[in-house]
């Protein structure tokens, strides 16, 4: 496979780039390659019809023209929008996604949010713009609290580890039983997610968004949470049940909720959401960091070694499982 021709299409957008060097990195692999990085918005019907491997984040809807693609290397950890093999002209495709990218850049986000919210940072901000002088007395103390991090994967052992070196006691929910990590205290079977709920002052969503997953925190389980919880979203705004949500924070069934993914997305400006002191909101931006590339392109490059060489590639998704 070393020796033949191959057409590989890199996309690009404002998050993702490959510039001459890192280009020359993928052609010293593959030397008979034919590499053609363009932007995502710029790929033409021909591009995508000839490339045998996609590294990027294609329209779903261009994916009925690519006749020749073999293997789509996502740059998203997400693979939901590309887990229909009805999309692909081609239903023997390989995808791969980015997981291991993200970790570190989302936990930050996780506990940039979780201490803002318990040290008042958006009240102060507030009266900063007001020129006024005001403290407020009612915080929280992170040290001694019991985190949840419900999906141990990249992202949740990333969370968990920071989550226990600030002194935080960690259960963790997990689909599979296997070898709990150090900087875990407790491990939990999916089916067990309500136990989680009881005990975690921090609840933190790092699922994908698949059949099993939507609609995974209900109103039942948001009344069963504690009345002191923080919920941190950021895995899929689907993971939630959003009007049971608004419900809950403006009931105080749960103290707040961080949020990095909604339903839908923009979220509506008559979004309740919006208004709420007790939320958060950034815009699906927590895995952001200059960083990403650099890790995205070590994925891509290990795996198309692996591709050449006519073996199991990382990251693998799963179609019928949706990661």
């Amino acid at each position: 496979m070393k020796n033949r021709i191959i057409n590989i299409l890199i996309l690009t957008d404002s998050l993702f780039n490959v510039n001459d060097e890192q280009k020359k990195l993928i052609t010293d692999i593959a030397e008979n390659a034919v590499v053609t990085v363009v932007p995502n918005k710029s790929a033409t019907g021909e591009m995508i019809a000839e490339a045998e491997i996609i590294f990027g984040l294609p329209k779903p809807a261009d994916l009925k023209n690519a006749k020749n693609l073999r293997w789509l290397q996502l740059v998203s950890a997400g693979a939901d929008k590309y887990i229909d093999k009805n999309l692909y002209a081609n239903r023997d495709i390989i995808l791969t996604n980015s997981s291991g990218v993200y970790g570190i850049p989302i936990a930050e986000h996780v506990f940039a949010m979780i201490l803002a919210f318990n040290r008042n940072l958006q009240e102060y901000t507030l009266l900063k713009k007001e020129k006024r002088w005001h403290v407020i007395n009612e915080v929280r103390e992170f040290y001694g609290s019991t985190v949840g991090v419900i999906g141990l994967g990249d992202i949740g052992r990333e969370v968990a580890k920071r989550a226990k070196a600030l002194g935080a006691k960690v259960i963790a929910l997990k689909k599979n039983p296997s070898g709990k990590p150090d900087y875990v205290d407790q491990l939990y079977l999916t089916e067990e997610i309500d136990e989680v709920l009881k005990q975690s002052d921090y609840v933190i969503l790092t699922l994908p968004a698949t059949n099993k997953t939507r609609g995974i925190i209900s109103e039942e389980r948001l009344r069963i949470m504690k009345p002191n919880a923080f919920l941190v979203n950021i895995g899929r705004g689907e993971l939630i049940c959003q009007e049971a949500l608004v419900k809950a924070l403006k009931n105080n069934w749960i103290a707040g909720a961080g949020l990095d993914v909604t339903t839908p997305e923009p979220l509506p400006e008559d979004n309740p959401l919006w208004e709420l002191p007790n939320v958060m909101i950034t815009q699906h931006s927590s895995g952001i960091s200059k960083e990403n590339d650099a890790r995205r392109l070590n994925i891509f490059l290990d795996n198309l070694k692996r591709y050449l060489n006519n073996e199991k590639l990382k990251n693998e998704v799963d179609f019928s499982e949706g990661y």
